[in-house]
């Protein structure tokens, strides 16, 4: 108890977090949290009052228990504010829209990116709607082509749509993803169909930001001309990654340094190490020193911020390290755990969702690893000379923040890179110089051009040499460890063995290490549990893949793939959209094991194709039926149409037994509809993949 008495703002984040969690998983639970949040209110109120009578020593646990209740339903409560303002936009007969650009230009292969903050929408029968909501705004790339501006106020006709749900297994869920940054739907249109009615300024300070960030981009653009290294330094400095290829971007992630090229909190901690570089003396000269360092500081990372254009993880690692700076000013004995446990405090009543950011989440997991672990790491090894003591430096920053990272990267992305060390000794000095040059060369361009242009050449040559290192890396054996999965359960058993085993080892207590031992043999019982029960597995599972059939069937822990021909070369799609499910059930990924199911392996038979997946009979329709009659009825277990080949599902029945119709992804809406109207009416059982997604079926 007394040991949480040093972290209340550690505590109260615990609690809000909980809070924000309840509500997203229970929201029944919170009909009327307004109401019962004032009536917690009032009854610390009254409890505060009695203890100033009764003595505040008697009724601190009381106290403590009502506090935290509070911040639990606050954090309930903002989450369901944010709920409440995604209200539903959409509506059959949507011919137009209107709103206002909030967003740069996010540039993609065809069309323009903007984020539009609606205003109006226009229905077929002249009616306009008020509406409020943020949508993705896609304007086609053409020969009409302009460029749009934060503020600028435009309506455009067309139609904007509800984002898809995932239609596989454990697919990534961009709708989610995207309502959690509260937008809710999409539009694409042509250049021709936006028209600019107005230009407005909601807000100056984010005005002001996304100028300095085209400033930034023009003079990038002027002084590195090379693509690749231009490419790198928008994405290090200021977070534009629309430059990058794939190639790029494959050899930075398998090389570990992927977290260069996405401003974040180790830029801004780059900015931070500078400024106590050359200003730290000034700590060193009392109260006043103290203050001027601090105003020093807010000013240089709130500038940074804006050159950035105030991008949501430089504005997060902004204001985690504003508030350590100010609590540092305020009282010198105060602890970064408590410092960073505000940050997250202050950050999560502005905006709950972002607890299911991935990047709120390793920010804030490799900030605690730096300050907690890399210390204890440091201490393992005494370098003699100074050149050694640096690497080393930068060595024990990189074990401590890809121990603290790691669960989540394996939870988030599968993958670990096994030449992090040596990448980091590269890209985190090399990334210095770049922060630092490039936000030299962005303020001295205009003042001294050649100036500007010296520095981008050394920059160019700089980046190159980086680009090259990073892409010699690649190219070694074993780089990048793949296919990792975890659930949540072993995520949560992952990062508590790491604290515990941490804590056993500094503190040298035979109880945290038991508790860590216990927890390690828990995971292992989990996983082998987990491993026990799918090899028990038996199952069909249809996937909606774009233009043709897929189907896996799982036997345990081995499976095989069924696809009609044309996905035969759509490896990559295919990887997309179902290895997620494979990676899940801890099967392997896509590669030989793919059966096109003609070429012999479904017999043709007049119009229909006849074969057996496992132990199901199936009978493949893909062109039209109307002329068939049998002598006796067909038995089969499943039916796939496609094309809309089978008119009429009575006629089905007349000639087939069978178990389950399923309908591909080969027929249009409309006769989807159609026939799941007909099957609810004469009582059959039908899938439709295109509208209802994929599904499985035990075998």
């Amino acid at each position: 108890m007394y040991f949480w008495n040093s972290y209340p703002f550690i505590r109260l984040s615990i609690v809000l977090i909980l809070g924000i969690l309840g509500f997203e998983h229970f929201p029944k639970f919170w009909p009327q949290t307004l109401a019962t949040l004032y009536t917690g209110i009032i009854i610390l109120v009254a409890l505060v009052l009695i203890s100033n009578k009764l003595g505040f020593y008697k009724l601190r646990h009381l106290n403590g228990v009502v506090s935290l209740s509070i911040i639990f339903l606050i954090g309930g409560y903002i989450t369901q504010i944010k709920h409440l303002s995604q209200n539903e936009l959409f509506k059959a007969d949507i011919i137009g829209f209107s709103g206002i650009i909030i967003s740069p230009k996010t540039e993609r292969t065809n069309y323009n990116r903007y984020v539009l903050e609606l205003r109006h929408t226009l229905l077929k029968n002249g009616k306009i709607l008020s509406s409020n909501g943020k949508i993705h705004l896609y304007i086609r790339k053409d020969s009409l082509v302009k460029d749009f501006q934060y503020g600028d106020h435009i309506n455009a006709e067309g139609k904007y749509f509800e984002l898809q749900k995932p239609s596989n297994p454990n697919e990534f869920n961009y709708k989610k993803y995207l309502r959690r940054q509260e937008i809710v739907a999409q539009a694409f249109v042509n250049t021709a169909d936006v028209n600019l009615l107005k230009q407005t300024t909601p807000n100056v300070l984010i005005r002001w930001a996304y100028i300095l960030k085209s400033k930034a981009i023009f003079v990038i653009d002027k002084n590195i001309p090379v693509e690749r290294e231009n490419g790198i330094l928008k994405a290090l400095l200021i977070g534009v990654k629309d430059h990058l290829d794939n190639e790029i971007k494959l050899a930075y992630s398998s090389a570990g340094a992927m977290h260069v090229l996405a401003v974040s909190g180790l830029h801004v901690g780059i900015i931070y190490m500078v400024i106590g570089l050359i200003f730290g003396f000034l700590k060193r000269i009392g109260n006043w020193g103290n203050f001027l360092f601090t105003s020093i500081s807010l000013i240089l990372i709130w500038f940074y911020a804006l050159v950035t254009g105030l991008s949501p993880s430089v504005l997060r690692a902004s204001t985690m390290f504003s508030l350590i700076l100010i609590s540092e000013a305020i009282n010198r004995d105060s602890n970064i755990y408590n410092s960073l446990g505000l940050a997250a405090f202050i950050l999560l009543l502005f905006n709950p969702y972002l607890i299911y950011s991935v990047g709120f989440q390793l920010s804030f997991a490799a900030v605690f690893g730096i300050v907690y672990l890399q210390p204890k790491f440091y201490q393992l090894i005494h370098p003699k000379y100074i050149l050694f003591d640096k690497i080393w430096s930068i060595t024990s920053v990189s074990i401590a923040a890809q121990l603290a990272t790691f669960p989540l990267s394996a939870y988030y992305f599968h993958q670990f890179p096994t030449y992090f060390l040596i990448s980091n000794i590269i890209v985190i000095p090399t990334s210095f110089i770049m922060l630092i040059g490039g936000l030299f060369m962005v303020l001295v361009d205009s003042i001294i051009p050649a100036l500007g242009m010296l520095i981008g050449c050394i920059l160019q040559k700089t980046l190159w040499l980086m680009n090259e290192s990073i892409g010699y890396l690649q190219m070694l054996p074993n780089n990048i460890i793949e296919w990792i999965h975890l659930d949540q359960v072993e995520l949560f058993l992952t990062y508590a063995i790491i604290v515990t085993f941490i804590s056993a080892l500094h503190n040298r207590s035979f109880p945290a290490l038991a508790i860590a031992s216990f927890l390690s043999c828990n995971l292992i019982l989990w996983t082998v549990f987990t491993y026990e029960k799918q090899s028990h597995q038996n199952k069909l599972i249809f996937y909606k893949v774009s233009n043709g059939m897929a189907i896996d069937h799982i036997s345990g822990h081995s499976s095989r793939l069924y696809v009609d021909d044309v996905l035969m070369n759509e490896i990559e799609l295919l990887s997309y959209q179902i290895n997620p499910s494979r990676l899940s059930q801890h099967l392997d990924p896509i590669a030989e094991d793919i059966t096109p199911i003609s070429n012999g392996y479904f017999v043709k038979k007049d119009v229909l194709r006849l074969g057996k997946i496992g132990p199901k009979r199936f009978v493949l329709f893909d062109s039209t039926t109307f002329h068939l009659n049998f002598n006796s009825m067909v038995e089969t277990d499943i039916i796939y149409i496609n094309n809309g080949a089978v008119k009429n599902l009575s006629w089905l029945q007349s000639q087939f037994n069978f178990e389950l119709i399923v309908l591909g992804v080969n027929n249009s809406y409309t006769y989807s509809r159609k026939m799941k109207a007909q099957a609810e009416e004469i009582g059959l059982n039908l899938h439709s993949i295109r509208e209802d997604g994929s599904f499985s079926i035990d075998l």
